[in-house]
């Protein structure tokens, strides 16, 4: 007997994200071992490109630091690209893919960081205008690069900095104690503690605008919202945009676009804020090719 689909070739279904991937430039920004880590690079078109420098949105995609993909934020850059930023997606170490954690995470953060400003010229971009753009994982990753010492790889040129200049976070992992998220995934508890955000808030720290649904399972609202809280009170630029009911991973573009667009929205607005866009009255997903 003859099952449905035998004898004829299977159609995968399209991912957007995965084919958005092809209309940016690769490169290579770190090589650990065997590793080598891409960057995927889109510029913004030349009518839409500043006379001046222009700023960088660089992505961390979600993860536990166990799964992610580069792609998931593909859509965000190509949007801020039609906007005239340079976008970037990193890749970085995660465990299922070439055996990294944590730890991995943060120093290919920082690397990434440090390879865009030595790079600034070549690229054509702002060194004093990067935004660290993460989800969960990566948004830890990410932001440990503003807020924490120590953790980088020792190939790197450590005199650069590694922190970005403002930061854009979703549903980000800030609190890795037990009441927090990722705990069992560090080497030990001592670690765990060395790297819990939360603890390590100061003055001085990058804007950061912070989008966390208030439902999320995976990774604890109340973490984010101690943590806005406490970064305000030492006059911080921290501002949280709650969404009510929404779960982990609501803001992508494969699972609601009504959220998507409210995130990229949010984010347009940060940007134009602290001078990194031009205000734009056509901006717009409406108004994107």
């Amino acid at each position: 007997m003859e099952s449905p689909g035998e004898g004829h070739q299977r159609t995968l279904p399209l991912d957007r994200n995965r084919e958005l991937l092809k209309s940016a430039r690769e490169e290579i920004y770190k090589t650990v071992g065997d590793i080598s880590l891409p960057v995927y690079i889109w510029e913004p078109d030349a009518d839409k490109a500043p006379p001046y420098p222009k700023s960088v949105a660089a992505f961390f995609f979600s993860s536990g630091w166990d799964n992610g993909q580069i792609a998931q934020f593909a859509p965000h850059c190509v949007y801020f690209a039609s906007r005239g930023m340079m976008t970037m997606a990193f890749d970085y170490r995660i465990t299922h893919r070439n055996h990294g954690g944590p730890l991995e995470a943060i120093a290919d953060a920082r690397s990434a960081m440090r390879w865009i400003r030595l790079n600034a010229v070549e690229l054509g971009i702002n060194p004093g205008k990067i935004v660290g753009v993460g989800g969960s994982g990566g948004a830890h990753a990410i932001t440990s690069s503003a807020m924490l010492s120590g953790f980088d790889d020792p190939a790197d040129i450590l005199d650069s900095s590694p922190s970005p200049n403002a930061l854009v976070l979703f549903n980000p992992v800030l609190d890795t104690s037990k009441k927090g998220f990722g705990l069992d995934r560090f080497p030990d508890a001592g670690v765990a503690k060395d790297a819990n955000l939360i603890r390590a808030i100061k003055p001085g720290l990058p804007p950061m605008l912070i989008m966390h649904g208030t439902a999320d399972r995976v990774v604890p609202f109340g973490g984010t919202y101690e943590f806005a809280k406490k970064s305000s009170k030492k006059k911080n630029f921290c501002r949280l945009i709650e969404f009510e009911g929404q779960g982990h991973g609501f803001f992508n573009f494969n699972l609601s676009f009504e959220m998507y667009e409210a995130t990229l929205m949010a984010m347009d607005e940060f940007f134009v804020e602290l001078g990194f866009l031009e205000p734009d009255p056509e901006a717009g997903l409406g108004k994107v090719d």
